[in-house]
This record gives C-alpha cells, sequence and structure tokens, in this order.
C-alpha cells in the first residue's frame, strides 16, 4: 500500500513538473533558398511585436522564444513576405524558394492549417478572380455576378481546412466578409480607370449592397485589414462626392468629411493620414492648416502637423530654395543647384520604379521641346539607390530623356529631398534666377497649368 502511495504521488509530481514547465512561446525555424536578402523580420499583425531574424549562409534560420503570444505574424524581407498563424507554446517550420516566394511558402508543425491557408489565399483569389483589369472593366451587372460567385469561393475554400481554430475562422471569416465589401466599394473608380470612361458611375441599386454596414467599428478598424481600407475607400467617396457638389478643393473636402467621422479614433487617424500628404500640395497652406487643426482632436497629430507647417512656410514663394551640391550627372561629372543660377529651374524628383513618374515622361519632354532655348533648364533628380544606378543609366538612354538627368547623394535621404518636405514622387519645383522659389509643389508636366504659370513669368 506504501508504495502503491508513492508511486500516485510521484506521478502526480511529476505530471505536475510536465504541466508547469510546458513552454508558452512559440519556436519557428526554416530555411529560404537563394535568398538575396539575410536579413528578415517576423512582425506580429496589429501590435508592436517584432523580431528581427538573420538567415545563415546556407538559408537556415532559428527563432526562438517568441513571445508576443497566438496571432496573425508577418514573415518578410520587406520584398517577400510569408503570412502565419503561430500558436502559443507550439513549434513551426517555414520553408520557401527566394524566387518564387509566395507559391513554395509551406509550413509544418502543430496545427499549421491556419497558416498554410493564409499561405495560399491571395494566389487563389488572383486565380480565381483572373485579369484584375478585365475584371473591374466588367458591366456592373457581371460584376456583381461574378464577385458573389468568387465570394463564396473564398468561404468554402476557408472550409475546405478542417483543423483551423475557432478564432482564427471566426475572424478571417469577418475580414472575407469585409474584403467583399472593399471589393464592391472599389467598382466604380477602377470601373473609370480601367475603361478610361471618367463619367462612368454605379447605378442607384448599386448602393443596396451596402446596407447595414457599420463605418464606426473601431475595433475591427484598428485590426487593419480589409476594413480600414473600406473605411478609408468609404470616406473618402464621400470627399469626393462633396468636392464635386459643392466645387470644393478635395483636399479640404476630406477635412470636411474626416471631421465629422463620429469615432474619435477614426476620425483623427484619416485625418492625420490625408493631412501629412496634402498639406505640402494645396495652394493656401495657413488656411489648410487651421482647418486641420479645427476638425483635429489628437495633441499628437496636431503637434506633428504644426511641425510640418512650420517646415512648409520656409518654402513659400519668394523664399531662399534648399540646395544640393555635387549630384552625379548623367552626361557626366557632377552638378549643384548654384551651377544654373541665373536661369529659372524645373526640378523633376522622381525614380525609374515610380509608374506615375514615368507617365510624366512624354509631357515632360514636349514642355522641354517647347523652352528649348529659352531661360529655364529642366533638371530631373532621380532618387534611386545606389545599387540601381545603371538602370537609372540605362533608362535614361533608352527613354531618351533630355534636360540636365542627376541622381540624388543619398536618395530619399538626401537633405535636398528633406528640405522639401519630399514624402512622395513624382513631385515639380520651380526656382527663379535668384534661387527663390517660385513654387515648391509646382504643377506636373501634363497640367495645363504649368504652361499658365511659364506664361505668367514670360518665359
Amino acid at each position: 500500500m506504501k508504495n502503491i502511495v508513492i508511486l500516485l504521488l510521484s506521478t502526480l509530481i511529476l505530471a505536475s513538473c510536465q504541466l508547469s514547465t510546458k513552454k508558452d512561446y512559440i519556436l519557428l525555424t526554416g530555411s529560404i533558398e537563394d535568398a538575396p536578402e539575410k536579413e528578415f523580420r517576423l512582425v506580429k499583425r496589429s501590435s508592436p511585436g517584432r523580431i528581427s531574424v538573420s538567415l545563415q549562409e546556407d538559408g537556415s534560420f532559428f527563432c526562438d522564444t517568441i513571445t508576443f503570444g497566438t496571432g496573425r505574424y508577418v514573415f518578410t524581407d520587406g520584398r517577400n513576405s510569408a503570412e502565419l498563424y503561430l500558436i502559443a507554446g507550439e513549434e513551426y517550420n517555414l520553408t520557401a524558394v527566394a524566387k518564387d516566394f509566395r507559391n513554395t511558402a509551406k509550413l509544418t508543425g502543430t496545427n499549421p492549417d491556419a497558416s498554410n491557408y493564409l499561405l495560399t489565399k491571395i494566389a487563389r483569389i488572383i486565380r480565381m478572380r483572373g485579369d484584375y483589369a478585365e475584371f473591374m472593366s466588367l458591366k456592373e451587372s457581371e460584376f456583381i455576378a461574378k464577385q458573389s460567385m468568387l465570394n463564396e469561393s473564398y468561404q468554402s475554400y476557408l472550409d475546405s481546412f478542417p483543423n483551423i481554430p475557432k478564432e482564427f475562422s471566426e475572424m478571417e471569416r469577418k475580414e472575407l466578409y469585409y474584403y467583399n465589401l472593399l471589393t464592391l466599394i472599389q467598382y466604380e473608380s477602377r470601373h473609370r480607370l480601367y475603361t478610361k470612361d471618367a463619367s462612368f458611375k454605379v447605378s442607384n441599386d448599386f448602393d443596396k449592397l451596402f446596407e447595414g454596414v457599420d463605418y464606426s467599428n473601431e475595433k475591427d478598424y484598428k485590426q487593419r485589414g480589409s476594413y480600414g481600407k473600406l473605411i478609408s475607400e468609404h470616406f473618402g467617396k464621400k470627399a469626393d462626392e462633396l468636392a464635386e457638389k459643392e466645387g470644393l478643393d478635395i483636399h479640404f473636402a476630406k477635412l470636411k468629411i474626416f471631421g465629422n467621422i463620429a469615432s474619435d479614433y477614426i476620425k483623427n487617424d484619416l485625418l492625420m493620414a490625408a493631412a501629412k500628404y496634402d498639406i505640402g500640395r494645396v495652394d493656401s497652406l495657413d488656411q489648410y492648416y487651421k482647418a486641420f487643426v479645427s476638425v483635429s482632436t489628437s495633441t499628437r497629430n496636431n503637434e506633428s502637423i504644426t511641425e510640418k507647417y512650420k517646415a512648409l512656410k520656409k518654402l513659400a514663394k519668394g523664399q531662399p530654395s534648399p540646395v544640393f551640391t555635387g549630384y552625379i550627372n548623367h552626361a557626366g561629372g557632377t552638378t549643384s543647384l548654384g551651377d544654373l543660377k541665373g536661369k529659372y529651374v524645373y526640378i523633376d524628383v522622381w525614380a525609374t520604379w515610380c509608374g506615375p513618374c514615368l507617365a510624366e515622361v512624354p509631357f515632360l519632354k514636349k514642355v522641354e521641346k517647347q523652352y528649348h532655348g529659352r531661360n529655364i533648364e529642366f533638371v530631373s533628380i532621380s532618387i534611386d539607390v545606389e545599387k540601381k544606378n545603371e538602370a537609372w543609366r540605362k533608362l535614361v538612354i533608352n527613354k531618351e530623356l533630355a534636360g540636365i538627368q542627376l541622381r540624388a547623394d543619398k536618395d530619399w535621404g538626401s537633405e535636398f529631398i528633406a528640405s522639401y518636405e519630399i514624402n512622395s514622387i513624382p513631385r515639380f519645383i520651380l526656382i527663379d534666377p535668384n534661387g527663390n522659389i517660385v513654387a515648391s509643389n509646382a504643377p506636373r508636366p501634363s497640367n495645363p497649368k504649368l504652361m499658365e504659370l511659364f506664361s505668367e513669368l514670360n518665359l
């Protein structure tokens, strides 16, 4: 009897030890074949959780003691990404071939179904939907019918993974619901774009597809995903409608619409997302700044925009222009802004990877030809990184780019770029013969207002 009691006590103690030593962290190992980048990051969605992951020479990695808990993670090098669902206390192994990351990424380990659903979800959506431009170019009735079919197939695909955790399944079902609404709300603008029919409008019945949608769910908004994009599209569309109805500048229309959103969190987030770009594009800086602070209720955002406002005040018409010195010239040697004093200087800030920048090239070449020999220099400053130097040189030749072709010294980090508060491209700047600013955000070559500005200057 005594031996039996001892045995039972030993068993209980052993079970207790095993229970108490059960790990609460996640272990992720794996291998990325032929990866050009050796540094990856593991980031937990909607969380500050982040871990740096270094690949060994053979592509293997070992990511120990991930303590951010169960949830969705992104494993990425900035170019390639794998979305995963990892469960606290479990171990996983991720493998992929870098050159075909999306199609080869696979996770094994404890209950990997949720991750493997995520790893195959986007490729399947693309395959089922087909060409995006063709899809968005469908007639309204055909588009609605196809999207309805696609939405059902997305839900069925989720159901085809039998071991997905309940919490994930509920979360993903909601994400698919919002993704469907996002696709629908994007139809009108995308249809205009791909059919080149700027006058296209959806029918009155189309709005019935959005009946009952809640546009003020802070919890879902903070999760980002499709709901955040849906909210941005919804209120952005309201701003477009207001601008058209009242003849308002779209930048001010956004402030008016966003400023009336009931949820303080959503309101301030959308206001800041718009203002950090728009404040540098408006004609009336002072008016825009006053309008922003009158509707924003975020002290942090107000402080940030105030700093940007003060910096932009230094770029007002007539102020001395920031300068660049010793930029590499495609024709040979280097060029500084001071070398061009005595002439107007129209500057195009661009990059070889920027689609909207390249779209302006034909218009810029036409303007350069028209004003050739006049008191103006056309300068294009590429912010391509050093390793893209050869791509920049080839593109200048292949596109037969005219004017003075330069490459900035530190791409986005160049002092000239920072001084002009440039955070998106293309960006155009006009400087007078004395080196003073005419327009820190000048009209694009494709905009007829550029010709009007040149005429005012008697060029």
